[in-house]
């Protein structure tokens, strides 16, 4: 795993331009020579800004989540585990390319980067981590792994981009506040380990 983290010498147009072409054709048909023509470069200053294919796809990637780390903290939302599921919400309907591109182009990057990836996705789960860890210290939630936890409400999350792209799409506030419950209901939820001893003996006696 890198002990530092990664540094982006790509320019922010042509990650922008690089981001907009992965989601339309995807990673494995993008050509770099596309990619120039789209952002009105000659194929051969490219890479004068890129080193390569891959390197491009780590640096968007790693841009992504920086500039979704960077919008949550200088965002209007409550430090709190609703604020934090709004933003996330607000964020994946106003940039939806940004999902589509983690969810389905990370597999391409090489094993050799892969740690600055893991680096960068650990930061961005980071405050929601510490979003359960609070509550957790405060008594309002209940969970035997934060960082599992964490995964599976960001589960939750991505499945409200289905909701929306439904023949009959599911209102936003509704989306929000179905997500909003289950994750409340998620971190409530006592792990196996730590059930009531009188719900043990019930399901013993089962």
């Amino acid at each position: 795993m890198p002990d530092a983290r990664h540094v982006q010498h790509c320019p922010s147009p042509l990650l922008t331009v690089a981001q907009g072409l992965m989601a339309e054709v995807g990673y494995g048909a993008m050509s770099m020579r596309q990619l120039a023509a789209r952002a009105g470069l000659q194929p051969g200053s490219l890479y004068h800004h890129v080193a390569s294919k891959q390197d491009l796809l780590l640096d968007v990637l790693l841009d992504i989540l920086a500039q979704r780390l960077e919008a949550w903290r200088r965002g209007p939302y409550t430090r709190d585990l609703r604020g934090y599921l709004r933003f996330q919400l607000a964020r994946q309907a106003s940039h939806p390319y940004e999902a589509l591109l983690l969810r389905h182009e990370s597999r391409h990057v090489e094993p050799g980067q892969r740690g600055w990836l893991e680096q960068a996705l650990n930061r961005s789960r980071a405050p929601l981590c510490q979003i359960i860890e609070h509550g957790q210290q405060q008594g309002r939630f209940t969970v035997g792994d934060i960082a599992s936890a964490a995964e599976a409400i960001l589960a939750l999350i991505d499945t409200a981009e289905g909701m929306r792209r439904r023949p009959m799409p599911v209102d936003d506030a509704k989306i929000e506040a179905w997500v909003i419950q289950m994750s409340h209901a998620l971190l409530s939820a006592c792990p196996p380990a730590k059930r009531p001893a009188r719900a043990a003996r019930l399901t013993g006696a089962a």
